[in-house]
């Protein structure tokens, strides 16, 4: 009886000091994130491999992901600005930081940006991207720009050394590459893909919106050259969105395109032998647009410490670029990474990074970007439509856009 009860306090106390030794597990913290890239597989894949990534090396944490197309995601994301329901981490478009910004629903990161190491590798533009009023409201996690894609089987076949640099070069290349069957040129004009297209012409004319109503007509003259004079490019284009114009690409419909980087998996499964190039430019020089998403921290989380820290991982995990390159589309936006082999995912991605340093931010418009955007895709669309002469259309253009720009 003695040998058994010294044999059961000795397992009482061992049970013990083993309890004791253990720590408490960390409580777990759930972030709710929301996207909008449950538009291809690819990109769907790419942030559920990352996020599952980052949950298995952090325990602790718990994402709760909500993947919306979209249309749905501007919805839910104005409904959850209006209630005050903002998820902890949302990937917005970068034109939409300064409205989120002005409703107060966007955490002030610009004293973590402070202290952040890879502040100054983004690349300029990138920066300003994820800025408003001089507070930074975001991470600038995808970049893209809109490069000039061409088939280069239809170059060769017709005698063109290579793609056009200026203006006057890209109409005459797209004369001559016009087809019955192949247009010389297409673009997106639809909606607010319209924007992105207009705003590098008017840049590159030497104009700015806030002088719209005489800088703006020759990039719309311009426009109104290519579809309704030369007949190079169809009146078609203002129905098409950027998926469109790489699918019609891809069928060997079109010579020459405006693309983004989203366009780039659908002319390689297409097969096509076919490169990019900066986009041409004008008298005042090149310019892009700079397009991509912001990730940011709803003002009301009670988890700003862990969002952060989800987002750095984000960016300052090497490993990270596969899913952002080949599975989201983005550029090596940072001094540290345009160079690096781990972001070359396509062999045709110079023509887009190369434009990095001479591309713009919409966020310098302001919070009324998107009523800005809908003035100038109307005016596009009245131009192309041969409802307005260019001239016109931008004087009614820039009186509108100049009450917007207060």
């Amino acid at each position: 009886m003695r040998v058994r009860a010294l044999l059961a306090a000795a397992v009482l106390l061992a049970t013990t000091a083993c309890t004791q030794e253990q720590p408490d597990a960390p409580e777990q913290v759930t972030l709710t994130w929301w996207d909008h890239f449950d538009h291809s597989p690819m990109a769907d894949q790419a942030v559920t491999g990352l996020l599952a990534r980052y949950q298995q090396e952090h325990p602790e944490v718990r994402v709760e992901r909500r993947a919306l197309s979209r249309d749905d995601f501007r919805t839910s994301l104005a409904e959850a600005t209006a209630s005050g329901a903002f998820p902890d981490i949302a990937a917005v478009d970068a034109a939409d930081l300064p409205r989120l910004a002005d409703r107060g629903v966007l955490a002030d990161l610009t004293d973590r940006f402070a202290g952040w190491p890879l502040t100054d590798r983004f690349l300029g533009p990138v920066r300003e991207s994820a800025t408003h009023d001089g507070r930074f409201r975001g991470v600038p996690l995808r970049s893209t720009t809109t490069a000039l894609v061409y088939d280069r089987e239809v170059f060769e076949r017709a005698g063109q050394a290579g793609p056009p640099t200026t203006w006057e070069g890209l109409r005459a290349t797209a004369r001559a590459l016009t087809t019955g069957e192949r247009a010389g040129l297409c673009f997106p004009a639809s909606g607010e893909e319209a924007t992105a297209t207009f705003l590098p012409l008017l840049w590159q004319a030497g104009g700015d919106l806030a002088d719209l109503a005489t800088g703006g007509a020759d990039a719309l003259a311009y426009l109104d050259d290519l579809v309704n004079t030369d007949r190079s490019a169809p009146a078609d284009v203002l129905g098409w969105t950027g998926a469109d114009v790489a699918a019609r690409f891809a069928e060997g419909r079109c010579a020459m395109a405006l693309a983004d980087t989203g366009a780039i998996p659908t002319l390689n499964q297409a097969g096509l032998d076919w490169s990019a190039a900066p986009l041409p430019g004008g008298e005042a020089g090149a310019a892009t647009v700079l397009g991509g998403e912001t990730w940011v921290v709803g003002g009301s989380s009670r988890h700003v410490d862990q969002a952060w820290a989800l987002l750095t991982w984000l960016a300052e995990t090497r490993d990270n670029a596969t899913e952002f390159g080949g599975g989201l589309g983005a550029l090596p936006n940072r001094s540290d990474t345009v160079d690096d082999l781990a972001w070359q995912w396509d062999p045709n991605l110079g023509g887009f990074t190369g434009q990095l340093g001479t591309a713009r931010s919409r966020t310098a418009y302001g919070a009324k970007y998107a009523e800005i955007s809908a003035v100038i895709g109307g005016a596009v669309a009245d131009v192309l439509g041969g409802r307005r002469e260019p001239g016109e259309a931008a004087g009614s253009a820039g009186d509108e856009v100049g009450r917007l720009l207060g």
